[in-house]
Formats: C-alpha cells, structure tokens, sequence
C-alpha cells in the first residue's frame, strides 16, 4: 500500500466524510415537469408560469418555474436544475403585453396582461396540480 503524506490523507479524508454527509440529505429528487398552456382554447405564446408548493397538502421547499414557449409549452426547472420536487402546487401564469407609448399625461407606458388577473395569485388563479415522484409529470393548462 502505497504511503500517501499525511495532510493528503486527510484532505481525502475530509473530503469524503462531506460527500457522504451530504448524500440523501438536503433536497428531493427533482422529477420532469412539462407541458402547454392554451388561453381560450389557444396555445399561450408567451409568458411564465409558477408551481408553488401548496401547504395545504403538505408541500414545501423551492418554487419551481419556466418559460412559456410560442408554442404553449412550458419546462419547469428549480433554481438551475430541470425539474420539481415531488408534491402537490398551487400554479400561477402571467403574460403580458408590450408597451407601446405612455397614454397621455403618463410618463411610462404600462405593460397589458394578456390573461385575467386571478391567474397571477396562487389562491384565486384555483390551479392546483401534484408532480408525481419517480416519473415524467406532462401537465398542461386549459384557461378561460
């Protein structure tokens, strides 16, 4: 066996002790989350949509969120990582429009939602979906 200095010996040692804390601890597996968003009964073609983990039913941790695509279609990353923990979310869509010139008197143009207002709040928007664990979870969104 081959004799490795001392402070390199502990470095590895260290440096295995952290990865094997860190293992099955900290956040779930994230699962693949996709799937369109159609507005009255046409693909969304632009805007953002948002799983919040929903308390009521147990779920917490991170958010998770995407573009919305000019195709409708959508897929969810948390933080930098494709995909959602497992559980249950209240889901937000926003879109909106882009400013043209300020209406008179106003000194900045206001941008024009695209969708009604109640979609933008999780307890109004009444979009509540589950991402199942160990799976591919395609959800999409029919709103009116």
């Amino acid at each position: 066996m081959p004799n490795f200095p001392l402070d390199l010996r502990a470095a590895v040692a260290v440096a295995l002790v952290t990865l094997a804390a860190g293992c099955g601890r900290g956040r779930p597996a994230l699962n693949p989350v996709h799937g369109k968003v159609y507005y009255q009964g046409k693909a969304l073609g632009s805007g953002t949509i948002v799983f919040t983990p929903d308390a009521s039913r147990g779920g917490n941790g991170a958010l998770a969120r995407s573009e919305v695509q000019a195709d409708g279609s959508y897929s969810l990353r948390t933080d930098q990582a494709y995909g959602a923990a497992p559980g249950w979310y209240r889901v937000t869509v926003m879109a909106v429009k882009a400013p043209g010139k300020p209406a008179p008197g106003q000194r900045y143009a206001v941008p024009q939602s695209l969708l009604p207002e109640r979609y933008r709040d999780p307890e109004l928007a009444d979009l509540v979906r589950e991402v199942k664990d160990g799976r591919e979870n395609d959800i999409d969104f029919h709103l009116d």
